[in-house]
């Protein structure tokens, strides 16, 4: 099973493989909002539903390729149209409402506004992280798209062969990076760690084993650059989220 991004128009090979693309891609499951309008709450009813089998109909595989991210707003877009011509909302039911919280759902799975500028602030980081994966991979290390573990901001793996794995975490408002082996657990004796300072330089705290050591200084750039990408992007998606103290 293809574990790295997809990029240059490359899409999943079956639909097994795209619905664990598209389930590792979302950063939320969104919970319905609750709407004092019974007949729209009603209309809503099966929008959980709608947009995952929109999303799994092929026609928006552009929403996993990581080279397009400047189009994933329209793309989006699209996704709502498609969404809200199928829920079909009767004509006592306002579809502007509709199409809101079908914005709503999207933007909360995938951290972007649908029809964003591609200024917007979650365009503009989410082009930087892809940026930053791309120079990983050029180094030798992907992304591991199918990761299953939501404890971490984003996983990567040696793609050379080296048996190594970097998992990047966020812990009281600092960066960590656990470099461990293949096959061993998170948080083994033999991991090493490294932090981001303040001054966005990665830090060495602990390597006993030297697994430091198969990092050449690019590599090891490189992946400063993916958590700095990673960090500034759940900085933003933190602030975004419903309840979310504007402090």
């Amino acid at each position: 099973m293809r574990r790295r991004p997809y990029r240059n128009g490359e899409r999943p090979d079956d639909q097994r493989e795209r619905r664990r693309a598209f389930a590792a891609a979302v950063r939320t499951r969104p919970p319905l909002r609750p709407t004092g309008d019974r007949e729209l709450g009603r209309a809503l009813a099966r929008l959980d539903e709608l947009v995952e089998k929109t999303l799994l109909s092929g026609e928006h595989d552009r929403l996993l390729d990581e080279t397009r991210v400047s189009v994933w707003p329209r793309e989006l877009d699209a996704v709502v149209t498609v969404v809200v011509d199928r829920l079909d909302p009767p004509p006592s039911v306002d579809r502007a409402a509709v199409a809101a919280a079908v914005a709503d759902n999207l933007e909360a799975r995938f951290g972007l506004r649908p029809g964003a500028s591609p200024t917007e602030r979650s365009v503009v980081l989410w082009q930087s992280v892809a940026g930053a994966d791309s120079r990983l991979a050029e180094n030798g290390w992907e992304r591991d798209v199918l990761s299953d573990d939501r404890e971490a901001l984003a996983e990567f793996f040696a793609s050379d062969g080296d048996p190594v794995r970097a998992r990047l975490t966020r812990s009281s408002g600092r960066l960590h990076l656990e470099l461990r082996g293949t096959n061993a657990p998170v948080g083994d004796r033999s991991s090493s760690y490294a932090v981001l300072s303040r001054s966005s330089a990665l830090v060495l705290v602990d390597d006993p084993r030297g697994l430091v050591s198969v990092l050449d200084e690019s590599t090891a750039g490189a992946l400063r650059d993916v958590v700095v990408a990673w960090g500034e992007l759940a900085d933003h998606l933190d602030e975004r989220r419903p309840g979310a103290d504007p402090r």
